[in-house]
């Protein structure tokens, strides 16, 4: 896709101090959605979603700070989590989140000693386990995009321990690091899917407002991803395998609004499935998921 230049600058060249600062890209881990209750039932209660889609489940996990439930589909290296507004009542419908990871030992501390100015105190966040609270990742977030805001982004690297406490293989190592080994490790323990279609998510489109975007344009040109401004005013920031569209939001359209993914799925034959107040659209090898 070809960049544009604004204002008489190329978007490929941000100011020095938006300048990639590390020496290995994140890319995105999860995300997360708060929907309206209708939607997630319908999401819940759909046979194709839960029997061809993608390994998924209702999950209730609990950490050292918090209880939370959601739902979830699992693909390949990427993953993502739909809330009922229900059990959020602080939140509004449309609060999202976005993590990226690395799959590299030791890149989210050299992400905290370059960007320490910008981002919060690096965190241990735990997992419960039969009963005891064991290290599942570090975390770091931007100081401009707290956790459990309207719009939420951190980065985030497993720990090196979690698979040998975590279900751990009898006969195996368990000591992999990388989304794909924690997410292999995740669908293992669950009801296998028939030919599951769902491989990685590729694409999001963001509503947010000017502050949120900002900030969060800032954040990922520090992580070292590239900027592109179309001529409708649209934002759009490239990284590696993941395409993040910036627009506007409203009252009414705000948070995640889109879902790019990459299938296994080569039919070239349309399916469309009505979700409540979404959309899951399949043709040929990708798919798109649309709120309203």
């Amino acid at each position: 896709m070809r960049r544009t230049s604004v204002k008489g600058k190329s978007s490929d060249n941000p100011s020095p101090s938006l300048r990639p600062s590390i020496p290995v890209l994140p890319s995105l881990n999860h995300f997360y959605v708060v929907l309206d209750s209708a939607t997630c039932h319908a999401i819940e209660e759909d046979v194709f979603l839960r029997t061809h889609f993608a390994v998924n489940e209702r999950r209730t996990t609990t950490n050292a700070d918090m209880t939370y439930t959601g739902f979830y589909f699992y693909g390949v290296n990427t993953y993502f989590e739909f809330f009922d507004i229900v059990d959020f009542p602080r939140h509004r419908v449309g609060d999202s989140g976005i993590a990226f990871g690395f799959d590299q030992p030791g890149a989210i501390r050299v992400l905290h000693e370059k960007l320490a100015s910008h981002i919060e105190s690096l965190k241990s966040v735990t997992r419960l386990y039969h009963g005891k609270q064991i290290p599942w990742f570090s975390m770091a977030t931007p100081k401009s995009l707290p956790y459990e805001s309207e719009l939420s982004c951190w980065v985030m690297e497993y720990d090196p321990e979690f698979l040998a406490n975590w279900n751990p293989h009898p006969r195996g190592t368990n000591r992999g690091i990388s989304r794909k080994e924690i997410l292999q490790r995740y669908c293992e323990i669950l009801n296998p899917v028939d030919d599951s279609i769902l491989e990685d998510v590729i694409g999001l489109t963001v509503a947010a407002d000017v502050h949120a975007t900002g900030s969060l344009i800032e954040f990922c040109l520090q992580l070292g991803y590239q900027i592109e401004r179309t001529q409708n005013g649209d934002v759009i920031l490239h990284g590696p395998d993941l395409i993040l569209r910036m627009i506007p939001a409203t009252e009414s359209v705000r948070g995640i609004r889109e879902i790019t993914m990459r299938t296994r799925s080569r039919s070239q034959c349309q399916q469309e499935h009505p979700l409540g107040q979404s959309v899951l659209k399949l043709v040929g090898p990708s798919a798109n998921w649309s709120f309203r």
